[in-house]
């Protein structure tokens, strides 16, 4: 249940640049169109302001994943506190069967 969860988060998150890019590119836009930026140098500042923010929402994603990697605790520690509780059930009661024999 816990990795149905993470999968829907990190599927949210894959559309954080692509989101961030368009809204960007939007506003740049509607920017210039109302300065009167010529056809040419319009399309290539915004090229370059696209290209700009995807890589930084690519960035800001990379970020959440890792901080929500670092805030789960290891499954490898469970596992192993599961291992040793375990082997204590298992050494007291054969040291129950011991001193019942005894």
């Amino acid at each position: 249940m816990n990795k149905g969860k993470t999968r829907k988060k990190i599927m949210k998150r894959r559309l954080i640049p692509a989101f961030l890019m368009l809204s960007v590119g939007l506003i740049c836009s509607i920017v210039m169109r109302i300065n009167h930026y010529e056809t040419n140098e319009m399309l290539s500042v915004l090229l370059g302001l696209l290209i700009v923010y995807y890589v930084v929402g690519s960035l800001f994603e990379v970020m959440l994943n890792l901080f929500d990697k670092q805030n789960q605790p290891e499954p490898a520690e469970e596992e192993e506190e599961a291992v040793i509780g375990e082997e204590e059930a298992q050494a007291d009661m054969e040291e129950g069967q011991v001193k019942a024999e005894g």
